[in-house]
Parts: structure tokens; C-alpha cells; sequence
């Protein structure tokens, strides 16, 4: 990288907090929290541990009690993931992290299902199942219940028609999933009856409600900075690109290219929802950011009608999808439609920051009214080579057609693919479509890097 990055003040420099030592410390972190209650009830006076074991009645009695007490940690411990930090977010990249998220959603539901099992089991006994098991076995069976209606409806919300805001509204409320899993333990008494467990329940309680506030109280009223809309400028037929300046003087946090935000328009006329977009102008942009849109959805459907002067409420900045955490000799970017904007932003700081790394450009559309920025990427400097590939061209096309295949990177990128890192963003069908050829063509999964966000 040139040494003329540290003139540009929005540019955000990668530490120690992006670090793969860190991504360690945060591992081990989130072990030891999961297993925290566990620890505290098993070596404690009079935790089960420490009691002769007596047979398998009582093994499995312990098994079941220990499914639940690793089950409403990571209960609580999903609070913090769903939080947005960005300790998190630096070492992992915020989509790792929700993918994480989610992964655990269904270890927590698993455990929380084998404990009520297991208990019947040990104690031969199935009346637990009943509805007069009593209120504090209840509970349990409530927030064991609402988990599993939380996690389905999460994967088929978008088959039933529901909108995603109203999705994202209903699943804020799965807090009460950790409030029933931790007021059903403190009330069994044996597994949390030990004062060193007891405590540690109620640390993870009030961190998760610490982290709840915080993401659904403190960040709305004032973690979001206050932008102007300046300028609506179309980009094509239906994409468009919104430059925005703080209010009041105020300062760009600093980022990386190729980074994101979370964007919240107020706008006369509409409601207002947030979304993450990527910041697709380059830290190198004095006094600005700007996001180019698609419209794709029910809420970008009208961002060409946004207005200059509107109010953007803009958190930033995530994710780690920017060449500047991997020493490469070359760089090979594969875009495919409006997935140019994350490359858009760093081929814009290789420019300023005159990089003259070899730099290839392979940028998938359906059609040529598609492409965005074309006239920027016809003027990229000789190192930048581009190709464009269009899968149904009309017939003054001379362009190359079709898709992004072996063949293509090849002939495009081939020169110096050994020695490249790749940089991949499109629609989830052609990224995962273009790893398995670059996995074919030998390139290291190392040296392949994407974002992928999912519900």
C-alpha cells in the first residue's frame, strides 16, 4: 500500500482489534461464557461433580442439567452477537458473526430440547411432558417452545409473504426466550442453588440485557450519525447513487474500502427502514460518503425519488470485505451487477492512493444499460485492466458473453491468477458458482474473499 494513505483522514487502518489474535481471544471469550454456569454449578460445594456418581440414572440426570446450563449461556451470549459490535466486526466481519448467530440458534435449541428428555429419563418419569408439571417446569417448556417458533419463522418468514421489517420488529422480542430459560433455572433451585453459579447466572442475565438496550434503546436514540442527502445522481436505469455529508461540521468515521453501513432515510412520504448498504465512494472522498442502490425491493423500489436535503441516520462502518487486510502482488475482482460497489470503492482508493498494483476488473450484467459506472471504469488507469461480460447482450454487443466461467478468468485473469487475491461479490448464485470454479482452477480458498448476508 502507499505510504500516501495516511493523508486521508476517513481512511481507517487495520490494528491489532482486526487481527487473528483477536479473532482467538474472542473465541476462547465466548468458550469460556457458554460454559460458564456449567463450570460454576459442576466444581462448586455441592455442585454435581463433586457427588459420587451412583449409577446412570444419575449421569444421565447430570447430562440433562448440563444441556441446559450451556443452553441459556449461549442464550444470553446471542444477545451480545446480535448486538453489532465492532469488536466483533473487525476480527470476523459482521456477516461471519450473524452466520455464527444463527449457527447457535440451533446448538441452543438443541440442548434446550435434550434437557427436558433426559430429565424424564433419569428420573423415569414423564410427567414433566404434562401441562401440570407446575410453573417453573413450564417455563421452561415456554421458552423451549417460543426458540423453536423463533428459528422456524425465521427461515420461512419470506416464503409466507411476511415483510422484513415486521420480521425484524418480531424477532427483537426472542429477549423473552432468555428471560423464560433463566427464570426457569433460578426457579428449579438444584442446578443454580450454588451462590458461585447463581451469581454467574444473574452476570450473563444483565449482560444480555446490558446489550439488549444498547442495540434497541441506546444506538436508535443516539449511535446513528446524523447525514444530509446532497445529491440523488442515476447511475442506470434503475440504480442510483445518494452522496451524503454530516450535519453540523460533524466527522466521517473513519473506514475501509469496501466496507458498509446501515442506512436509515427519513424521507416525506415514506416510512423509514434500515438497511445495509455499501459505502461505495472511497475513503479518500473528503467531507462525504455515498451509497449506490439498486432498486430490487419494496423499500429501494423509491430511492430514486429520494430528495436532496433528506435526513440519513447512517451507522458505520462493518464488515471486513477490503483488500487492505491481505498483502497480494495482484488483485482480481469478479463483480456481478450491483455488486460492483463494495470493488467500486476500493478500485477508487487504488486510484488515489496511486497503486500501481497489476489490477483485473471481470464485471458480470445481464445487459449494457446494467453497467454501473462504466464511464469511471472506461478511465481506470493502465494498471486496472477491465472486461465486462453480459449474459443476454443485444445484438450490438461485441463484447464477451455469457457468464463468469474458467474459461473467462482464465483468459481475463489468468496472467497472474497464482499469485492473486480474489475479490467476489454478486448475487449469492454466481459467488457460489465462481468459488467452485476458482477452486477448480487451483486458486487457495485462502485467497478468495467474499460477504455473504443472509437471514
Amino acid at each position: 500500500m502507499s505510504s500516501s494513505e495516511n493523508q486521508y483522514p476517513h481512511f481507517a487502518r487495520p490494528g491489532w482489534r482486526h487481527s487473528r489474535a483477536m479473532r482467538v481471544v474472542l473465541a476462547v471469550l465466548y468458550v469460556i461464557f457458554a460454559t460458564l454456569l456449567l463450570t460454576l454449578t459442576s466444581w462448586s460445594p455441592g455442585g454435581f461433580l463433586l457427588k459420587p456418581h451412583s449409577g446412570l440414572s444419575v449421569r444421565v440426570q447430570q447430562l440433562g442439567r448440563g444441556t441446559a446450563l450451556i443452553a441459556v449461556a449461549i442464550l444470553a451470549l446471542q444477545v451480545v452477537l446480535a448486538a453489532r459490535l465492532k469488536m466483533l466486526d473487525r476480527p470476523f466481519g459482521l456477516d461471519r458473526v450473524m452466520r455464527f448467530h444463527k449457527s447457535m440458534a440451533v446448538v441452543a435449541l438443541s440442548l434446550l430440547a435434550a434437557h427436558p428428555v433426559l430429565m424424564a429419563w433419569s428420573f423415569g418419569d414423564a410427567s414433566i411432558f404434562s401441562l401440570n408439571a407446575g410453573m417453573e417446569v413450564n417455563l421452561g417448556k415456554a421458552a423451549l417452545v417460543l426458540l423453536l417458533l423463533t428459528i422456524l419463522f425465521a427461515l420461512l418468514f419470506r416464503r409466507l409473504g411476511v415483510n422484513y421489517q415486521v420480521w425484524r420488529f418480531l424477532h427483537k422480542g426472542t429477549i423473552l426466550v432468555v428471560i423464560l430459560g433463566f427464570t426457569h433455572g433460578f426457579l428449579m433451585a438444584d442446578d443454580l442453588a450454588v451462590s458461585a453459579a447463581k451469581t454467574g447466572a444473574w452476570g450473563l442475565l444483565v449482560l444480555a440485557a446490558g446489550f439488549y438496550i444498547y442495540r434497541n434503546v441506546f444506538v436508535p436514540l443516539w449511535g446513528r450519525q446524523r447525514f444530509s442527502v446532497v445529491s440523488v445522481e442515476p447511475q442506470t436505469h434503475n440504480t442510483w447513487t445518494l452522496t451524503f455529508q454530516p450535519e453540523g461540521g460533524g466527522r466521517i468515521v473513519p473506514y475501509r474500502p469496501g466496507q458498509f453501513m446501515f442506512l436509515k432515510l427519513r424521507r416525506k412520504g415514506f416510512r423509514a427502514e434500515q438497511h445495509p448498504f455499501t459505502i461505495s465512494s472511497s475513503p479518500t472522498l473528503d467531507g462525504a460518503i455515498t451509497a449506490t442502490i439498486k432498486e430490487s425491493g419494496d423499500f429501494t423500489r423509491t430511492i430514486g425519488r429520494t430528495q436532496p436535503q433528506d435526513v440519513a441516520l447512517i451507522e458505520a462502518p462493518f464488515g471486513r470485505f477490503s483488500f487492505v487486510h491481505h498483502k497480494a502482488k495482484r488483485l482480481l475482482f469478479i463483480a456481478g451487477g450491483v455488486g460492483i460497489t463494495p470493488i467500486m470503492s476500493m478500485l477508487r482508493f487504488l486510484h488515489d492512493t496511486r497503486d500501481q498494483r497489476p489490477v483485473t476488473l471481470i464485471y458480470a450484467n445481464r445487459a449494457e444499460r446494467d453497467i454501473v459506472f462504466r464511464d469511471e471504469l472506461q478511465a481506470m488507469p493502465p494498471n486496472v485492466k477491465v472486461a465486462h461480460i453480459l449474459s443476454e447482450p443485444d445484438e450490438n454487443w461485441a463484447g464477451p458473453r455469457g457468464y463468469v466461467t474458467a474459461e473467462a478468468i482464465r483468459q481475463y485473469g489468468g496472467e497472474g491468477l497464482g499469485d492473486s487475491h480474489v475479490y467476489l461479490c454478486g448475487p449469492w448464485p454466481m459467488m457460489k458458482a465462481v468459488r467452485k470454479t476458482l477452486r477448480s482452477l487451483g486458486v487457495s480458498s485462502r485467497r478468495v474473499h467474499y460477504e455473504k448476508f443472509s437471514i
